[in-house]
This record gives C-alpha cells, structure tokens and sequence, in this order.
C-alpha cells in the first residue's frame, strides 16, 4: 500500500483543499457514507477506498455519522460517532457487508441530507436511471477501473459535486484551445439553447474548440455519442478511431460526418403451413360460411360466388377476389389483403403495399366446383396461418376435394377431427428441484436461507436461470428481497438473452413493472439487431404506466424507425392492435400527431390472448379447449410450420397473440402446453412462457389477467392457464 500513497495523495491534496475551507473544530460533522454493495461491487479496491477515509477522517476528526448500504434500495442505515478521528466502527462494518443486487440511486437522496456525502460506487445503475439531487457537498469516490465514466461525472454536475477517480494518477488537462471535458460530458449553453454532449463509454475524448458551439470528438467503436440541444436528441454509435466534428445551429443539431454502422439485410419471407384448415365445427368462434346452395348459378368467377355473401368483407379494385380484404388495415409494410387457401393450401397473395403491388391469379377458381366457403378472421386465421393470416383468410372447399367415407358420407377437408377434449386438464403437480434450490430449503427461515443463498451465489454463475429459480423461492416470504435476488441479472457484465427476458417476464408477472422496464432496456441495450426488445421496452412502459413513452415506441416500430436496418413484419399484428388499444384507451393524455390516421379505430374482442416466451430454441404444443369443449393445437415447432421458427430466429421475436370473438366464445376456456424440448441438441435452457388474458378486450371494463408457468423437461404436460370468458 505504502507505493501507492504519493500518486492518491495528490488528488487528495485537491480534494481537502476545498473541504478544509470550511471551519469544522468547533462543532462534529455532519457525514454521510453511500456505500454501494450491488453485486458489481464485490470485486472493489477496499484498500484504496478504506485509504481515502483514513485520510479523510485525519481531516474531520470528530463527525456524527450516518452509514448508508444500498443496492437496488437501501439496505440498511446506521448511525456512528467519530472522535479524534477514530472510524474503525464504521471500518469493521464495511469490512463484513455483503454484495447482492443491482444498482439504483434513487431512493439516497431522502436518507443522506446535510453534510458531507461520501458516495462510494462504479456509477453502474443497472435498475432503471435516475440522477438524484443531494442536500449537502457531494463527492463521489470510485476505487475500480471498470466504472461508468459519464454517469459519475452527470452526477457530478447535477450536483457541483467532485468526483474523485482513485484508479487514475493525474488529472486531464488543457490540449491547446480545446478543453477535453472529464468523462466526456459538457453541459451549458450553446448558442440560443441549453446543450448536453456525453459519450457512453470510456475511451473516446470529447473537446469543445471554442464558444462558437464546435466541438470534437475523437472516437473508438463501442462507444456512443448522445447529444441534447434544446428538444432534439440524438444518440451515434461511434466508429473505430474517427473524428467527428459537429455543431450547433438554431435549427438542430449538424454533423460534419455521420459514421453508421453495418447494416442487416432485410429478407422478407412469406409463411406458409404444414397443417390442414379448419371448420366452424370446432371453432367457438362467430365464422361465416356459405355452402354450394348459395351460390348463385350465374356465378362464372370466385368474385361472383361471395359477392355480397359476408358481412365486412370487401373486394378489391374491379371486385377482384385477390383483393379481398377482411380486417382493418394494419401492415406497416403496406399489405392488407386477405389470404386465400383452397382445400388445405394457401394460393399466391396480392400486394397492396405502394410500389410493390402486384395482383394474384384467381381466374383458375370455378364457382361450380365449390363446395363450402368460409371466412375466418382473428384466432381461427392466425392459429394455422401465422402472419399470412392476419389479415384474415378465406378457406375455400372445392367438390373434387371431398372424398366419400367408409360409411358414404362425405368429408370435409376443412374439419378438424377426433378434436372433441376428454376433460383431463393436466395441472403440473411437481415441485422443481435443482441442486441450489435442494440447499436453499435447508434453511430453517428467510435469513437462513438468505445467507444459503449469499454463499451458494458464486457457484452458478453459468446457470441462467439460477436468479430466475431463486427469484421464485423468496417471492412468497419477502418479495424486496426476491426483487433484490432478481436484479443481479442486471449486474452482469454480459448476461443472455434467455436471463434478460426471463426476468422481464418474471417481473411482470408479479407486477413490478419498473423492474420489467429495467429489464427490456438492458435486452435493447445488449442486442439490438432482435426486434424482441423493442417490443418489450414498450409494452413495459405501457405496464408501468409511461404511456406517451410506449406509444412513441409503438410508432417506432409501426414505421420502421426504432432501428431501420431490422424488419419488424413479425409483430406488426401485436403492435398495430397495442397502438388501438391504447389510443382508445388513454386519448386524453396522449400526443397523437405521430400515430397513423389507420390506427386510431377501436378494436374490441370478448378476449385477447398474448402468449409470450424467453427461450427462442423452445418448441412446443399448446392445446386450446373452447367452451364447446372443442379443442385445436397451435404448433411452436420447426416440423409444424418450420417458415415461422426461420422467421423468429432470423429477426429475433417470440410472441404471438389471439383474438377471441364470438357468441360462442362465452364460456370457460383451458390452456394446457406439452414441451417438447429445445431444438440445439443437449440445451437445457427451460423455457419460461406467460400468457396474457385481457378480457373485453377494447372495452370500458377491459382488465388482464397473467399465467406463466416453467417448461424443464421434455414431454412435460402443463395447464398454462384456466379462464372464463363473459
């Protein structure tokens, strides 16, 4: 430690000059210690930090003292006395904390008022953001190399506090003309407006040349340039070594150059089906069908055989059958029109989109040679035909493709058969055991078990969903220290995807949607070329009731915007039903210049259904059983509709919703999933999959109810959820 001193003495030097500017002798100080013991911090530099108070209370010799712990909340405060100097109480106590959970300021700034603050943390808020506004002369003290720079220096500056970098051995200084701003941040006023410029990042400098509003930023990749001038805001990801020039003007922000990075390709392919149709028999649902006797023998082309036959139902320019259309229009790639499938298969779609139209041939379609025309809308069209069919499909039967039974009836290819649900629900009655859970239940209570869990944490740190699994044990007997246990995830340096989504679906299942939030933020941090994340970014805010903030997301994605190199075809469906529902919703409180003129009529089912899953290798079955007792399977496996799984692992999705509506739709429904494994040969990732109720879907009484349930071991046979619909 002794090789150490002189270097840390100096920005000591510094940092007392101003505090011994300030008489002291005659009354105790008043000093508050903010000590973060998330989970990051365990590996901090205690000698450097225990060497920073010495010197410190070498100054303050007598202090009345309020410690502060804090991860995701406070943890504990405790009260101390200082004389002569004298700490070593407070050292014994800092010595035997123990690190659990993520990091969040927010709540400090109602516990440490007055005084001196002493707030020791690496700045990696990893539990939402918030810059809290101290009482009292704030010094920020980091003892890591691995901390976020421009976090403590905004923090900092809020503030006009100090920060003080035990890990650096001088300061930054002066180059020329250009002041290089510490950790990359400068904040005041350019021009007409105020103005903030900070960099994400650890490496790239940051200079302003002059007061004319210039500034510089020499980069390195991975970093990113964030840029607040008046309204506007911009991020840039930088590129590797490149000078960036830009400035401020009355109309906005103006680079010299842009650096954009690599860009996806976008594919976009169309779904087809491995499964057969289906019939109003076992639906539920309200459908409409016509047979052969209501088709009028004049009829000479498919168009003349529905006419004016379906209610909602619209033909297209010329009464073209191609151009039929079923649904409000909803596609943010332009294409509206409904899909035609004759005796099991789905024909060549027409294009609506500007630019890309195209017309199908339906010439080939005889109206003497049908047998049965259906028109399925909602749940029945997307439970075969995924995305083809949410603009609603048309199922055609002809006569050639019905076939003569053992017993001279005729069959109908469009019918599900042997669908009829014997009543066994299937109800997981098995406990989980796992070697960390088997330990945990050794403990006699919550703090044995607790500190079980303290010890045992290191030991998995491989198994991404040991916080998950963990997380669950504790909800029942102390819910803040489950949430504490689940935001470790947070605190990893690089942790999965699977871990990220697991606990936003976990935290949103128990309600604690701010954690959810922290969660999908992270996801869209870590990987944003998935067009999951954005997705789950705004459906949390729309839980945690930031509902300008989802909806602005919603348009993102509606109009490509929230990442233009991706293709978000796969949940338009999801996204164009949640901007509705919301403007319906929330009119009042919203600003609705943005949204699309097509997405402000309601839409109103007796029950949506929103199915959604962490692990993207999962295959399985769910069974759906309508209150006819009818049931029909819908198929997450790569046999069963193989163009669907390509699709979500190409572009990074795993959601689906369903529409219930209908008269017959009334009545007590079932949910019951079979696992069937991951596809990745010996993965063992389990799967954790929600479904979301919503009830009156649209309507004044709209209200949601969650089920989730965990998916380990192949051929595992749940109910995922039991529900009536009024």
């Amino acid at each position: 430690m002794k090789n150490n001193q002189n270097p840390i003495k100096t920005v000591f030097a510094i940092v007392f000059a101003l505090t011994l500017s300030v008489s002291w002798a005659q009354d105790q100080k008043k000093v508050n210690i903010c000590w973060d013991v998330s989970n990051s911090m365990d590996n901090r530099n205690l000698d450097k930090e225990f060497y920073f108070l010495d010197a410190y209370f070498k100054d303050v010799k007598d202090a009345k003292v309020a410690l502060l712990t804090f991860s995701n909340q406070v943890m504990s405060k405790d009260e101390f006395e200082v004389s002569s100097g004298d700490w070593q109480e407070i050292k014994e106590k800092l010595k035997n904390v123990n690190h659990d959970g993520g990091t969040f300021f927010g709540s400090l700034e109602d516990y440490a008022k007055g005084g001196d603050i002493l707030l020791f943390t690496d700045g990696k808020q990893t539990v939402g953001g918030t810059t809290p506004s101290f009482d009292g002369e704030l010094y920020i003290i980091n003892g890591k190399k691995d901390f976020d720079r421009a976090s403590l220096n905004l923090l900092a500056i809020v503030n006009n506090g100090n920060l003080i970098n035990l890990t650096e051995k001088r300061d930054l200084k002066s180059k020329s003309n250009a002041r290089i701003y510490t950790g990359n941040i400068y904040k005041g006023t350019v021009g007409l407006a105020s103005a903030e410029i900070y960099v994400k990042g650890n490496q790239s400098e940051l200079s302003k040349s002059d007061e004319s509003g210039a500034f510089k930023i020499n980069a390195v990749a991975g970093d990113t340039l964030v840029v607040s001038y008046g309204k506007d805001k911009g991020e840039q990801v930088l590129g590797d070594n490149l000078s960036i020039d830009f400035s401020f003007k009355d109309s906005g922000i103006q680079l010299d150059e842009v650096v954009v990075t690599d860009e996806a390709k976008v594919e976009t392919s169309e779904i087809t089906t491995a499964y057969g149709t289906e019939s109003k028999e076992k639906l539920g649902y309200a459908v409409q069908s016509i047979t052969d006797k209501e088709i009028s023998d004049v009829a000479t082309t498919g168009n003349n055989a529905i006419q004016g036959k379906f209610s909602g139902v619209k033909l297209g320019q010329n009464d073209d059958l191609s151009q039929i259309i079923m649904r409000p229009s909803n596609s943010i790639l332009g294409n509206n029109y409904g899909l035609i499938v004759i005796d099991g298969i789905p024909t060549n779609r027409s294009n609506s989109s500007v630019g890309n139209g195209s017309i199908a041939n339906t010439n080939f379609i005889d109206p003497r040679n049908i047998a049965e025309i259906t028109v399925l809308k909602g749940l029945a069209a997307t439970n075969r035909f995924g995305s083809m069919g949410a603009n609603g499909v048309l199922l055609i039967t002809t006569k050639t493709a019905q076939v003569v039974g053992p017993k001279g009836e005729k069959r109908d290819l469009a019918r599900l058969t042997n669908n009829v649900y014997d009543g066994k629900i299937k109800v997981n009655s098995k406990t989980l055991v796992t070697p960390y859970l088997k330990e945990l239940k050794k403990g006699k209570n919550v703090q044995e078990a607790y500190n079980i869990y303290l010890a045992q944490q290191g030991k998995y740190p491989d198994t991404p969903e040991y916080f998950l699994d963990v997380y669950s044990f504790f909800y029942s007997a102390n819910a803040d220290l489950a949430n504490r246990i689940l935001t470790n995830i947070l605190e990893k340096e690089l942790p999965s995807y699977n871990e990220l989504k697991g606990m936003y679906l976990k935290a949103s299942e128990f309600g604690n949607y701010d954690l959810a939030l922290s969660a999908a933020d992270r996801m869209l941090e870590m990987f944003p070329n998935k067009i999951q994340p954005y997705l789950d970014v705004a459906m949390a805010n729309k839980m945690a009731g930031n509902h300008q903030e989802a909806l602005n997301m919603f348009n993102k994605i509606i109009n490509g915007s929230a990442n233009q190199g991706l293709n978000f075809l796969g949940i338009e469906k999801v996204v164009g039903t949640e901007i509705r529902n919301l403007v319906n919703k929330k009119r009042n409180q919203l600003d609705l210049s943005k949204v699309d003129q097509k997405y402000t009529n309601n839409l109103t089912y007796n029950a949506r259904l929103f199915l959604d899953w962490n692990n993207t290798d999962a295959e399985f079955v769910i069974q759906m059983v309508n209150p006819q007792k009818r049931f029909f399977n819908w198929e997450h496996t790569e046999t069963g509709d193989r163009a669907r799984i390509l699709n979500e692992l190409q572009h990074g999705f795993s959601t689906e919703q369903f529409e219930i509506v209908g008269a017959e739709t009334v009545g007590d429904w079932i949910l019951n999933v079979t696992y069937l494994g991951n596809r990745t040969s010996g993965s063992k990732m389990p799967t954790f999959l929600k479904c979301t109720v919503e009830h009156n879907f649209g309507k004044p009484n709209q209200k949601s109810e969650e089920f989730l349930v965990r998916l380990q071991e192949p051929g595992d046979e749940q109910q995922l959820a039991k529900f009536t619909v009024q």
